[in-house]
C-alpha cells in the first residue's frame, strides 16, 4: 500500500490477513498487530459492481500517518 496525503510523510506498508498460517515465519520482518487487517468475506453480489463474482472480500483498516514532508519515492527503474 502506498498512502499519500499532503502535509504527511508518505506511508508504504502491507496489510496481512490474521488467518495467514505463515505470519510467524515472515522472513523479512515480524508482522505486528498494527499490520493485520480485517478482511470480510461477502457471499452476496457486490452492491456497486454486479459483475464481481461472489465471494468477494473487503478490507477495513486504519493507516496511521505522521505529519511531515510529503515526498514520493523515486522509482527504482528509470
Amino acid at each position: 500500500m502506498l498512502v499519500v496525503k499532503p502535509g504527511f510523510e508518505v506511508l508504504i506498508s502491507q496489510t496481512y490477513d490474521p488467518a495467514d498460517p505463515n505470519l510467524d515465519s515472515d522472513a523479512q520482518f515480524g508482522v505486528t498487530r498494527a499490520l493485520l487487517g480485517d478482511y470480510v468475506r461477502h457471499d452476496e453480489p457486490h452492491p456497486h459492481d454486479p459483475s464481481l463474482a461472489a465471494p468477494w472480500y473487503s478490507l477495513d483498516h486504519t493507516y496511521v500517518m505522521e505529519r511531515g514532508e510529503t515526498v514520493l519515492p523515486a522509482p527504482p527503474i528509470e
